[in-house]
């Protein structure tokens, strides 16, 4: 998987879609249920009643709305979270406990154990399709997820640049400044390094490719649980993985 070329002068415009189209089709089209994060609370309630109606169709526990686990990288333990909807959550370092309090909070629901019976046995499914894109990505057999993400509770402007981030592909790498002018609003670098920093499902939605404009490392990980330190460490080895020197030569967009 060696990564394609890139220019400082090429047009956005050569950016493909993720070839995974789940993916795609999430962040064109939206989550299909509304954004708990944005809606009254009573909306937010009737949204919770659907996702456990949904579990419950399934054939789990109505009051479950996702199920977690945990996945062996290669810098330690990684938390993971499926609902019906698809990948929910992936967390680098994060305690186990405030992860899935995380995750309860933003889905208002109960979220349980991999192993618990209530476990509807098509996310299961889903955690151990995960899991193995996760390790032929790690292991340089894989260059693209193709997984459905559920991505709710997640605010418009954060979709935006979490679908402007997907669009990268493998080995591409680019700036804060530049991801804003990609989306259609130049100048808002701050702001883009804050949503990259709230993404539930990083790796899956690449945001260690975006990087400082001078193609330093910049930050990763916004509130996640590690010392600065750790986290660029992550970020290195991840863009190292890809073929990406730091700082890099070439920035997209």
């Amino acid at each position: 998987m060696t990564p394609r070329a890139t220019n400082l002068d090429e047009p956005a415009e050569h950016l493909a879609p993720v070839p995974s189209a789940p993916l795609e089709r999430l962040l064109r089209a939206g989550d299909p249920l509304p954004d708990a994060a944005t809606v009254a609370s009573e909306t937010a309630g009737a949204i919770a009643r659907t996702r456990r109606a949904l579990a419950d169709a399934a054939g789990g526990d109505a009051t479950c709305v996702a199920a977690h686990s945990v996945y062996a990288a290669p810098w330690g333990p990684v938390n993971l979270a499926v609902s019906a909807a698809g990948v929910v959550a992936v967390s680098l370092r994060e305690p186990e406990a405030a992860f899935v309090a995380d995750v309860e909070r933003r889905l208002h629901g109960r979220v349980v154990p991999l192993a618990d019976p209530a476990v509807p046995t098509a996310w299961r499914a889903l955690m151990d399709r995960t899991m193995a894109e996760l390790d032929e990505y790690f292991a340089g057999r894989r260059d693209s997820f193709d997984l459905p993400v559920d991505l709710a509770g997640i605010s418009d402007w954060d979709r935006a640049v979490l679908g402007g981030a997907a669009r990268l592909r493998f080995g591409e790498v680019t700036s804060y400044g530049r991801l804003a002018r990609m989306i259609g609003r130049p100048g808002a670098a701050r702001a883009v390094g804050g949503a990259l920093g709230r993404n539930p499902v990083p790796i899956v939605i690449p945001c260690h490719r975006i990087l400082a404009g001078d193609g330093s490392l910049g930050g990763y990980g916004g509130g996640w649980t590690g010392t600065r330190e750790e986290m660029l460490g992550i970020k290195r080895s991840l863009l190292a993985g890809e073929g990406v020197p730091i700082p890099a030569a070439a920035l997209v967009g």
